[in-house]
């Protein structure tokens, strides 16, 4: 059988890789080796609502008792676990995928990911269809928790905010693209609660996505950028599929790298004395690396799909992220496009600056990220010859990291990295330079070598 987890849970096309059988037989084995009680919510792909009832009734099958959040946001799912104490919540989503994909996103006691190993469990028990069905009278039960909705808006103002700043108004106008997803029941409303003049597009839940394809891009969020600068709007914010991911846009109408976001948070809670750990992926910038120190702190680098991993080991964590996805762990330990949002939106109306003033102290360094179709069977070729010979292809090496994909990190301070997608066909090439000369010189290098490649 194809393993079933990829780097980010459960995903792949509708009907094919991910159908109705896959959801009960997943809705028995977690009951199996999780426990009775769990969460359920769902984004608003065409397929979600299939996949929800298969789900809940391999749950309720195996004697699960499930809340049923129905239509929501990732991190409220998430969140719900932690909540109301539940053995574990499953979210029916595929994040920033096509709209003919879907997938299931598995949080634990206290609304963390599944920690690989407990992957491992789950596919071996699909494998072997390990459930133990209940009789008649042992069935489990299925009951509504829309107001988990609510309950989450609530909290996460109470962390923000103290109670005279609750109802607090303020002149900062805020561009919110939902990308036709649960966003827009919540990221609106709880900007506006802060005090945000708010505008919402992309705000009506459709899984064409026909506003936009759900990954926050920049060549994705051109006319978000445009629009934001034509409307005055002091920030723009966009959510992919589910809201675990934010991008930002500043009053100029340009996309901000996403590290410098991450180098803020990181800052932010640095000085707060939040912990001195910053974990991020290998993909990111190194001026997370140049901030983190400046204040401090200390890096630990993973693979993509595995900050949780660290959270699950040490209580020292400040921020763990990757590219539009952060986890704020003193909030919870689960990506929140939510949280972050709002966060940059407090920020901005406390400090009374603009954005480009929040972050005129973070280096902001030439970067690509792109994408090449790839077939999982080509894959393997390509990260030989990449293994093989990127190293020597870019020249000038100070180190290299190969835990993820193949990182060579030269000693004029750029880098490029160029791994295999866990959850599209494609092979990916992100890269970083102080100049652009530069940046196009490694990257053209980069793309020489998997173009070879594919056509060997």
């Amino acid at each position: 059988m194809k393993k079933l987890f990829s780097t980010s849970g459960i995903r792949g096309v509708y009907p094919h890789e991910v159908s109705p059988t896959l959801a009960f037989k997943l809705g028995c084995v977690l009951t199996y080796i999780f426990g009775k009680e769990c969460t359920v919510g769902i984004d608003g792909r065409l397929s979600s609502p299939v996949l929800e009832y298969a789900l809940i009734s391999g749950l309720m099958h195996s004697g699960c008792n499930v809340r049923r959040i129905g239509l929501a946001p990732l991190p409220i799912t998430a969140y719900s676990v932690k909540k109301v104490g539940v053995k574990f919540g499953v979210m029916i989503t595929a994040s920033h995928n096509p709209p003919e994909y879907n997938g299931f996103k598995v949080f634990r006691e206290g609304g963390l990911e599944l920690m690989p190993s407990e992957e491992e469990l789950v596919e071996e028990a699909i494998l072997r269809e390990s459930t133990v069905p209940r009789s008649w009278s042992d069935v489990g039960s299925c009951i509504s928790y829309r107001e988990v909705i609510s309950e989450y808006i609530s909290d996460l103002l109470d962390f923000l905010l103290d109670e005279d700043s609750r109802c607090s108004t303020s002149d900062l106008k805020v561009v919110v693209d939902c990308c036709n997803g649960p966003a827009a029941l919540v990221t609106p409303m709880v900007l506006a609660q802060l005090g945000a003049r708010v505008i919402a597009v992309n705000a009506n839940i459709d899984g064409h996505f026909p506003g936009r394809e759900p990954e926050p891009r920049p060549d994705v969020l051109v006319d978000l950028g445009g629009f934001v600068s034509s409307t005055g709007a002091r920030l723009g914010i966009a959510h992919d599929g589910d809201a675990d991911r934010v991008a930002i846009i500043d009053s100029n109408g340009s996309f901000v790298v996403n590290d410098r976001i991450i180098a803020y948070m990181a800052k932010r809670a640095l000085e707060r004395s939040e912990g001195r750990i910053v974990v991020t992926t290998i993909d990111t910038s190194r001026c997370i690396d140049e901030v983190v120190d400046r204040f401090g702190g200390e890096i630990v680098r993973t693979k993509l799909g595995k900050t949780h991993v660290e959270l699950s080991k040490r209580s020292d964590i400040a921020l763990a992220a990757e590219p539009w996805k952060i986890i704020n762990p003193k909030w919870g330990p689960w990506a929140d496009g939510i949280l972050t949002a709002a966060t940059l939106v407090h920020d901005l109306m406390e400090s009374r600056k603009n954005l480009q003033e929040l972050l005129k102290d973070i280096p902001n360094y030439p970067q690509i990220r792109e994408s090449y179709p790839c077939s999982d069977e080509e894959k393997v070729k390509v990260m030989k010859k990449v293994e093989e010979e990127l190293e020597s292809v870019i020249g000038n090496v100070d180190e290299v990291w190969n835990y993820d994909g193949v990182r060579v990190n030269c000693k004029d301070g750029s880098w490029i990295l160029i791994r295999a997608s866990g959850t599209e066909p494609k092979i990916r090439i992100y890269a970083e330079a102080k100049s652009l000369s530069r940046l196009n010189e490694i990257v053209e290098k980069g793309r020489k070598l998997v173009f070879r490649a594919l056509k060997a």
